[in-house]
């Protein structure tokens, strides 16, 4: 049991190391938080084109953490939650959506309601958001234990 802690204890030791020695490289998340309306008589499809969605953004971009979608009971109201590495991240995110037919029919099945970004946003993204929300927000303090606790990996996520 002895040789067991030991093993663990050096573990998280050389794991702490290496989280302290990615200080250099900053993981500086942006999160879009969206509201949408499903128009009229799109429930169904709307449920359909959010998994055939998440999966091209699954496959296609790998600094996109977290995207998600949340339907009301009544499938009319819908909480889209996207969370991107950095800025370059949810600046390519933007890149592919636009012009693309994955943004055309978004916009014949949802109506945008309300689109917050938060993190450090870059005149950048604020360049291709623009259009869509003027609503950029700065972390200025608090804590994320979770993200804090894995940074270096999801720094390294590919």
């Amino acid at each position: 049991m002895e040789n067991i802690m030991k093993y663990f204890v050096a573990l998280l030791f050389i794991f702490s190391l290496n989280t302290f020695s990615m200080d250099h490289k900053k993981l500086d998340l942006i999160i879009f938080q969206i509201d949408l309306s499903v128009l009229e008589g799109k429930e169904q499809a709307a449920k359909e084109f959010t998994y055939k969605i998440s999966d091209n953004v699954k496959k296609n971009e790998p600094n996109t953490l977290i995207y998600q979608y949340y339907f009301s009971p009544d499938n009319k109201k819908v909480f889209l939650y996207e969370v991107y590495k950095n800025n370059n991240a949810a600046v390519f995110h933007v890149e592919q959506f636009q012009g693309s037919d994955w943004e055309k029919e978004f916009f014949e099945i949802f109506e945008l309601k309300d689109f917050q970004v938060l993190g450090n946003s870059e005149d950048s993204l604020k360049k291709v958001l623009d259009g869509f929300t003027n609503d950029f927000r700065t972390k200025e303090g608090g804590y994320h234990k979770v993200i804090e606790g894995l940074k270096s990996e999801i720094l390294n996520l590919n």
